[in-house]
C-alpha cells in the first residue's frame, strides 16, 4: 500500500470506530510545512516539533493527525509516518492498538485505571517528565520513588494525570513497583521523560528580570537555531527557566543546556538555583562562589521550604562536562 492510500484508509478506520466516537470535525490532519497565525495552532505545530523532531520551529516537519477526544478538551497525537511503518510491519491490529490504547489513556479518571495503564510503558511513556525538588527536605517522601541526586537537588520521574486550562497540570511521582514492571533502562526512560518535560515547557533565558514578565512565546528562546542570544557578558546574570516557568529550573537539565550556556559565556560559570522555578549564572570572573552563597540564604529565606531547591552554589566546568556543588 501506498502511504498516500493508508492516510486515506487510517481516516476512514478512525471515523468507523463506533467505540471511539471521533467525528469528522473532531479528526484532524496537519500536513508537513504547515505553519499557522491562529495562537492554539501554532502551539501544537512547536510542540509537536519538538516531541517528534526535538527542535524548536513554527514550520511544522512531518505529517500529523490529531483526534480530539472529550469535547475538544483533550487530543491524541500520532505521526502518521510512524504510524505506517506500524502497519508495514505489523498491519492495521497494530496501527488500531496504539490509538486505541492512547484513546482509553485520555478517558481514564479513575486513579486505579491510570495506574494500572502506566504499567504499560509504551503508554506511560508518553505522560512522563521529571520536576525538581530539593532532595535533603523530600528524602523519605522520595523513598520507593525513581530519581537522580545531584547533591541537594533531587530530579523526580512524575507521572502527568491530566493537563488544561480548567484543573491545571495533575502529576504524582512514579513508584519503584511500577518502574520494575517496565523492565526498561533508567537512562532510556529518562531520556524519554526530558523530551516531554522539554515539550510542555521548552527553556528560556531572560537577560533581565524585567524579562521575566510575561514575556512573549519566543523570547529569550536561546536553544533554538534563530535565537537573538549570541553571548553573555562577563557582568550579566541570566535568569534560566521555561516558557511556563512553574518548576522551571529544570531546564537546566535539559539535555545541551549546560553546554549552550558555556559556549554563550565563553567559559566556566556559577549555577545558583533561587527556587524550584528558576536558576541563574555567573561567569566565574565576575563574583565569588562565597557572595553568591550569601545572596542565596537571604533568596531562601524569603520563600516557603516547598519552593526551595538547594541551600549550594554548583560550578559547571566546560571542558570536564560537569556540574558540582561547592563546599564553600
Amino acid at each position: 500500500m501506498e502511504y498516500k492510500d493508508f492516510c486515506s484508509e487510517l481516516k476512514q478506520g478512525v471515523l468507523q470506530n463506533t467505540s471511539w466516537n471521533i467525528g469528522e470535525e473532531h479528526y484532524q490532519f496537519y500536513p508537513d510545512g504547515l505553519t499557522s497565525d491562529d495562537p492554539d495552532e501554532l502551539e501544537m505545530i512547536r510542540n509537536t516539533n519538538l516531541k517528534y523532531q526535538r527542535t524548536e520551529s513554527d514550520v511544522l516537519i512531518g505529517d500529523y493527525i490529531i483526534l480530539y477526544v472529550d469535547t475538544n478538551k483533550a487530543f491524541c497525537r500520532f505521526s502518521t509516518k510512524q504510524l505506517f511503518q506500524e502497519y508495514e510491519e505489523k498491519g492495521w491490529d497494530r496501527v488500531w492498538a496504539i490509538i486505541d490504547d492512547s484513546i482509553q489513556m485520555v478517558h481514564n479518571t479513575n486513579i486505579d485505571e491510570i495506574l494500572a495503564k502506566l504499567e504499560n510503558y509504551e503508554i506511560a511513556k508518553e505522560k512522563l517528565i521529571i520536576r525538581p525538588i530539593n532532595y535533603t527536605d523530600n528524602r523519605y517522601d522520595l523513598k520507593n520513588m525513581i530519581y537522580k541526586q545531584y547533591d541537594d537537588i533531587a530530579l523526580v520521574l512524575y507521572a502527568v494525570m491530566y493537563d488544561n486550562k480548567e484543573m491545571g497540570l495533575g502529576t504524582l511521582k512514579v513508584q519503584q513497583h511500577i518502574f520494575d514492571k517496565w523492565e526498561k533502562d533508567l537512562d532510556e526512560v529518562w531520556e524519554d521523560a526530558l523530551i516531554n518535560s522539554n515539550i510542555i515547557a521548552p527553556p528560556r533565558m531572560y537577560m533581565t528580570p524585567m524579562e521575566c514578565y510575561q514575556p512573549p512565546y519566543t523570547k529569550g528562546a536561546f536553544m533554538a537555531f534563530h535565537s537573538d542570544i549570541h553571548h553573555i557578558g562577563k557582568m550579566q546574570v541570566p535568569t534560566i527557566t521555561t516558557t511556563k516557568q512553574t518548576n522551571g529550573a529544570i531546564a537546566m537539565f535539559y539535555p545541551g543546556v549546560l553546554d549552550r550556556i558555556a559556549e554563550l559565556i565563553d567559559g566556566n560559570f556559577y549555577v545558583v538555583f533561587t527556587s524550584i522555578h528558576e536558576a541563574r549564572v555567573h561567569h566565574v570572573d565576575a563574583i565569588s562562589p562565597r557572595a553568591i552563597l550569601q545572596s542565596l540564604k537571604n533568596v531562601n529565606k524569603a520563600f516557603a521550604q516547598d519552593e526551595i531547591l538547594s541551600r549550594k552554589v554548583f560550578l559547571y566546568d566546560r571542558d570536564k562536562k560537569s556540574l558540582k556543588a561547592l563546599e564553600l
